[in-house]
């Protein structure tokens, strides 16, 4: 295999490949990228950890078809330092490779193309035509609250369902829940499917880099996601997610409305005081006033007064600081409002509608906070 290609293009290829290679497995192929250089000069280059699978084409010049299998993270930081403009790679003996740039050369050692795993294939399912940007916002909104506790296998992931109008995402940890809704036509995901965390990370990286749209496809297993050269496949969890709408309180008795900006920072200077490991900041509601109190007998305290939207029966509550300014960073309106029925019950945060545009409805956006004992 010998094949030429742009040292920018080849790293960009490179970088993505990496993100998806798995260097902690026990099979050592799946820290290595596949590479195939094809007779009509296209390299394609391929990478795995069994869950997540990515293949992009890239154009290069092949002097002789082939292909290798090379450390990613290693030959990514051999090309990353290569002067712009043409690279040069060539399969020696033994699974080793040659790359030239300039007046540089390396010899990594690689492993046999036989040794790396087969890829899903798509095969003969249909593609649905989706916004790229509209799946990626989908995602960023709800990426945050996806639960990292492996244990949790039926948490790992976010709930994705579409109606043929509408498509929605919901995710827990079982301490918050978000849920966010956008218009996308599409096939209907009545029962809808868990998209692990790490594959929602990947289909985000994939669909940043394109624009305009993307195509999705559905097989008993995988998720297929196409986005001009790029096809990456994600292993769906199967399990059943929780019923999130039973957490989800029906109404409210108490609604404040406050600045979106406002509130972040304020929640941010509590935070630096609260306990680092619950981050627990206590919630005073009266009328027109929202104190915000954290306590830690270690650093001092921290007491801030914000003006409120707000008509109801005072209200004093306690909640993860660190779990309100993710929601509210996952927020793009000016105001929004702070929802609650009891002090030990949920808080759920809504954006409010833009008041300079009247015709306009809030985002289909919720978060759903659970209270801590203060």
């Amino acid at each position: 295999m010998e094949f030429e290609i742009d040292q920018a293009r080849f790293l960009s290829a490179l970088t993505l490949a990496q993100t998806v290679a798995d260097r902690r497995s026990t099979m050592p192929v799946l820290a290595n990228v596949l590479l195939r250089a094809t007779a009509d000069d296209q390299l394609v280059c391929c990478a795995t950890d069994m869950m997540i699978a990515l293949t992009e084409t890239v154009a290069c010049k092949v002097s002789s078809p082939g292909s290798l299998t090379l450390g990613v993270r290693h030959l990514h930081n051999v090309v990353r330092t290569l002067p712009t403009g043409t690279v040069k790679v060539t399969s020696l003996d033994n699974s080793w490779a040659q790359i030239l740039a300039s007046r540089s050369e390396f010899k990594l050692m690689g492993m046999p193309e036989g040794d790396f795993p087969e890829l899903p294939d798509p095969g003969e399912i249909t593609f649905t035509e989706f916004a790229s940007h509209k799946l990626v916002d989908l995602i960023e909104k709800t990426l945050f609250s996806v639960s990292t506790d492996e244990a949790r296998v039926n948490l790992n992931g976010a709930l994705f369902e579409s109606d043929g109008q509408h498509a929605t995402m919901v995710s827990t940890d079982g301490h918050r829940l978000t849920k966010y809704s956008v218009p996308l036509e599409g096939p209907q995901l009545s029962s809808g499917i868990i998209i692990p965390r790490k594959g929602m990370d990947e289909i985000r990286k994939v669909l940043n880099r394109v624009e305009g749209t993307c195509k999705l496809g559905l097989s008993d297993q995988y998720l297929f996601v196409q986005a001009d050269a790029l096809t990456l496949s994600v292993k769906l969890n199967s399990v059943t997610f929780p019923p999130w709408q039973q957490v989800v309180p029906k109404d409210f008795q108490r609604r404040a409305g406050i600045g979106r900006e406002e509130l972040m920072g304020a929640l941010r200077q509590a935070a630096v005081i609260a306990p680092e490991k619950t981050a627990t900041v206590k919630l005073q509601l009266d009328k027109g006033n929202l104190q915000l109190h954290a306590d830690n007998p270690e650093l001092g305290a921290i007491n801030l007064d914000l003006p409120v939207d707000y008509e109801g029966s005072s209200l004093t509550a306690g909640f993860n600081a660190n779990y309100l300014i993710d929601a509210l960073g996952a927020v793009d309106s000016e105001r929004i409002y702070l929802d609650f029925q009891g002090e030990l019950d949920p808080c759920v945060l809504r954006p409010a509608a833009d008041e300079s545009k009247p015709e306009a409805e809030a985002p289909d956006f919720l978060a759903v906070v659970m209270p801590m004992r203060i």
